[in-house]
């Protein structure tokens, strides 16, 4: 098993695109700890939870000393409804995706996570704001379209392994018209609750990684995570949208290449 300095220093780079994006960054960690370190895919997966974890509640934080989140007060039924979505997913839909997740499913994800990527990096660089407004205005039909909305990211982040971050932020930003750091708070909100009760799921299953993977990866790991975090709230002060929006792009087509070759 490879030393905590090693997983420390992996650390630092996702936690970064925590707290600049509002990323997990599951997708990146995932090929670490399965290469890097030896781990089998049933290991990585709950350990990736822990360190996923981790990564999100300290990018938050950072990112309210940072960023205000009153932006947020008046989404708040969206993001309600795009969590509980999610935790449907995390909850009950492992057995729905392991029978829907064949070769076909698998590039469908790969071509949406392009394309997503695609779009953002255009509308970073010529600067118009593209808005998906097929949102209901009633109340009732927006929060079920919402829920909706978040269980199929969540059903996605399951077949990948990962928080959804990758997802919610473009449905916040096209669909739900937020602020590209907006989206990248609440995402962080979001994936907090679905994170935690994934490794609920996990805990009932008896999955929870290994005593040793945890103090011997998880923990520096999470630390790299943390202090990454704080680097990547702090610039994403400054930062402006559209060059977040690249940006962010850019992390979701190198995910579907990271995801292509897994």
């Amino acid at each position: 098993m490879r030393g905590g300095v090693e997983a420390a220093a992996w650390g630092v780079p996702v936690g970064f695109l925590g707290g600049l994006i509002g990323l997990g960054g599951g997708e990146f960690r995932i090929p670490v700890l399965l290469r890097r370190f030896g781990l089998a895919p049933g290991v990585v997966v709950p350990l990736n939870s822990v360190i996923s974890l981790i990564t999100l509640c300290a990018s938050l934080l950072f990112r309210a000393g940072s960023l205000s989140l009153s932006p947020l007060v008046p989404h708040l039924a969206d993001i309600a409804a795009l969590t509980a979505g999610g935790l449907v997913a995390a909850l009950v839909g492992a057995g729905l995706v392991a029978r829907l997740s064949d070769h076909r499913l698998h590039q469908a994800i790969l071509v949406l996570l392009v394309g997503l990527g695609l779009l953002l990096v255009v509308e970073g660089i010529v600067g118009t704001d593209v808005r998906l407004d097929f949102l209901p205005q009633d109340g009732v039909a927006r929060i079920l379209t919402g829920v909706g909305l978040g269980a199929v990211i969540g059903m996605i982040a399951t077949l990948l392994g990962v928080a959804g971050g990758e997802l919610l932020i473009p449905t916040l930003v096209f669909i739900h018209g937020l602020d590209v750091k907006v989206a990248g708070s609440a995402s962080l909100a979001i994936s907090i609750v679905v994170v935690a009760s994934a490794l609920l799921r996990y805990r009932l299953l008896g999955r929870l990684p290994r005593r040793d993977h945890v103090v011997g990866i998880g923990a520096p790991m999470g630390g790299g995570s943390i202090a990454g975090a704080a680097a990547g709230a702090a610039l994403a002060a400054f930062a402006p949208s559209s060059a977040l929006k690249v940006f962010l792009g850019l992390v979701l087509l190198a995910a579907a290449w990271v995801s292509a070759r897994r």
